[in-house]
């Protein structure tokens, strides 16, 4: 599934307006929501997402170039001799550890249970300081996100969450969900409360076939660049007759 993510952002800083106190850790809450039929099959078809927020520091956002830690995109799992392991590592001594980029490591596992190949437990990278590729055991790493969208289908009185990675690979799960990034909201080199609204536009070629004979809903948070998650807002049932643009 190819996946192209814009975010547009309407802003307001509190210096600008009366001033209100809010919370450090973000609070969001839905606005609207819409879906926008490609009038080709070349297109994309989109939903576009609209949140409200307020965050006390104004630490919202990260930029393309916000890759270091913690927000680096995936952990490293390497063995008791500090290894790396990959896929096919032959000679691997557990325990296994998780390895930050800041040279941190916790217990990942006492044993030696690498699953078989799917894009979200490894990683195809060069080795290091040369032009060999291989396959690298990882964990993603949830901070290098900093808006988080889930989708449900209902299905009599419960809901299943739709897995968007294995829509369309159910073999390697390496699809794309709706897990991304917005930039930083606070332009000013200042920490400052800010307020607005947020619209997250999510774009697919899938949206038709897995929602259109279907009710759903949405699970939102965001978090900040301190790592503090917001709270999670459930929106209402939708289906995408009800939620259509004319």
């Amino acid at each position: 599934m190819n996946r192209l993510l814009i975010v547009i952002i309407y802003l307001f800083l509190s210096n600008c307006l009366p001033k209100e106190e809010f919370s450090n850790i973000p609070s969001i809450s839905f606005d609207k929501i819409e879906y926008v039929k490609s009038s080709n099959n070349i297109n994309q078809d989109s939903i576009n997402l609209t949140i409200s927020f307020t965050d006390g520091d104004g630490d919202l956002g990260l930029s393309n170039d916000d890759i270091n830690f913690p927000y680096n995109p995936y952990d490293a799992i390497i063995d008791e001799n500090l290894t790396w392991v990959t896929l096919g590592s032959a000679n691997v001594t557990p325990p296994l550890y998780l390895y930050k980029p800041n040279g941190s490591y916790s217990l990942f596992s006492n044993d030696d249970s690498r699953p078989s190949f799917n894009c979200q437990d490894y990683i195809i990278d060069t080795v290091f300081q040369t032009t060999e590729l291989d396959t690298f055991y990882i964990q993603k790493n949830e901070n290098n996100k900093n808006i988080f969208v889930e989708y449900y289908i209902k299905n009599g009185e419960n809901y299943e969450f739709v897995d968007w990675k294995k829509i369309f690979d159910k073999e390697y799960s390496c699809g794309l969900d709706f897990n991304s990034r917005f930039p930083p909201l606070n332009i000013s080199s200042n920490s400052q409360s800010i307020s607005g609204n947020l619209t997250y536009s999510m774009v697919s070629y899938g949206f038709k076939s897995v929602l259109e004979n279907e009710t759903f809903k949405l699970k939102i948070k965001i978090k900040d660049r301190s790592l503090n998650n917001s709270n999670i807002i459930e929106t209402q049932d939708f289906t995408l007759n009800s939620i259509l643009k004319n």
